[in-house]
């Protein structure tokens, strides 16, 4: 199953994200034409989206890792595409963001980390 996320609710829907995501294990991939599918990162946890819109130009800035050794943002400039994917992509799916280049990352939402896994999955964010 695969949502589209419309452009008027990035920061609403990454807000959300963030509160059901924070801390979830993650492998982020990035994919473009030039050169092929290259991992970004794989097992830190999700900090957090931001999406900002200035100056005719969109940003959303992708933050993981838990302390200051292991750290590290990613910023998408000018991204058109957001979509929520489940089915096969992990327990809390993959999250796709297309720049206008054509290039995606893919943030695979592996696992919680174990204070989260105690909660229930009615407080886990659901596909509307």
């Amino acid at each position: 199953m695969t949502r589209k996320i419309p452009k008027i609710e990035w920061g609403r829907f990454f807000n959300e994200l963030n509160r059901d995501r924070s801390g979830w294990q993650t492998s982020i991939q990035v994919l473009n034409n030039d050169s092929g599918a290259q991992m970004l990162s794989v097992g830190l946890p999700f900090c957090g989206l931001t999406y900002e819109s200035a100056g005719g130009h969109d940003v959303i800035e992708l933050a993981m890792g838990g302390d200051k050794e292991v750290h590290q943002t990613h910023n998408i400039i000018d991204p058109r595409v957001v979509c929520l994917l489940f089915k096969g992509t992990g327990p809390g799916g993959t999250l796709d963001i297309e720049d206008a280049s054509g290039t995606k990352i893919l943030i695979n939402f592996v696992q919680p980390m174990p204070a989260l896994a105690k909660r229930g999955s009615e407080d886990i964010m659901t596909v509307r």
